[in-house]
């Protein structure tokens, strides 16, 4: 729209819109896909079905969901899992539903209720579990990101207890048994949600995440205890991001266990696991997120 009003062009840019809407539903969008963004896509869904609902629904937005605190009996996934429709139900926060269900497979194996969510703003990981009894330390360096996060603990009446804090900085006097880590990524996960991340896949930048995240998974096993587990995730497919961090790590580390995740959800791949976006079909679509859960043994 605003290319159209620099060249004075917003009647033809508007009626090419009205067009691709009236027919959205006979476009071919397979052809437009970035080939660079297809490419890394068929490597990680195999799946003719998975990847054919993909290349069908790329431009269709997922569902806006909210998460209930508590059980509740009318929740369409989980017990816990609503659509979002105009406003938000009391007592609920909102959060993908792929999202919740990397936390709701992962969560049992945080043995101790005492736990560190590294880059946790705006929050809701750390809200999610809160309501699944765990004590949360939420660590963050956006103060933006920490406004909002303390908006929505405002909103809901719960206390977490959160620390501005540069995670690759900080200097830690105690270590800790559960550690979960939502490391900052290309977010090219959120492809429905964000058509354009598929024009901005950036090797070089990938990379710079990707050492990022090596050093902050670094820096969690040295505050890890002994048989601790850390749990790593990021709204991302690509393998530089995902497979190839905990492959690089697991190379270098001798007293790493992995652990398989028991969800029907979720799809594994060599060191970790994607959500399974034809899962959540019948709900109305999710992003993709990987895991992995890491053991510290010796």
């Amino acid at each position: 729209m605003e290319e159209g009003k620099t060249f004075k062009k917003e009647k033809l840019v508007n009626a090419v819109l009205r067009n691709i809407l009236r027919n959205k539903n006979k476009i071919k969008y397979g052809k437009f896909i970035y080939p660079n963004f297809k490419k890394i896509l068929d490597k990680i869904f195999s799946s003719d079905s998975i990847r054919n609902y993909i290349y069908s629904t790329i431009f269709t937005k997922p569902k806006n969901y909210q998460i209930s605190l508590i059980d509740n009996q009318k929740a369409l996934y989980k017990k816990r899992v609503f659509i979002l429709d105009k406003k938000i139900i009391k007592e609920c926060f909102v959060q993908d539903i792929g999202n919740f269900e990397v936390i709701y497979s992962v969560r049992k194996f945080f043995k101790d209720k005492t736990l560190i969510d590294v880059c946790a703003a705006p929050g809701g990981k750390s809200i999610l579990l809160n309501s699944f009894g765990f004590d949360v330390v939420a660590i963050d360096n956006s103060q933006s990101q920490i406004s909002k996060f303390k908006e929505n603990l405002k909103r809901l009446d719960i206390k977490i207890n959160i620390q501005k804090v540069d995670f690759l900085k900080a200097k830690f006097t105690q270590k800790f048994n559960s550690i979960l880590l939502d490391a900052p990524c290309s977010a090219l996960g959120t492809f429905r949600r964000n058509p354009d991340v598929t024009l901005k896949i950036d090797q070089s930048k990938i990379k710079k995440h990707q050492k990022i995240q090596i050093q902050m998974i670094e820096k969690s096993l040295k505050i890890l205890n002994k048989k601790g587990f850390l749990v790593y995730i990021v709204c991302s497919f690509h393998p530089f991001e995902t497979i190839e961090v905990i492959d690089k790590i697991m190379q270098k580390h001798k007293n790493i266990k992995l652990h398989n995740i028991n969800s029907d959800k979720m799809i594994k791949r060599q060191s970790g696991y994607f959500i399974n976006p034809l899962s959540f079909k019948e709900l109305g679509g999710s992003d993709v997120f990987f895991v992995s859960v890491l053991e510290k043994i010796k």
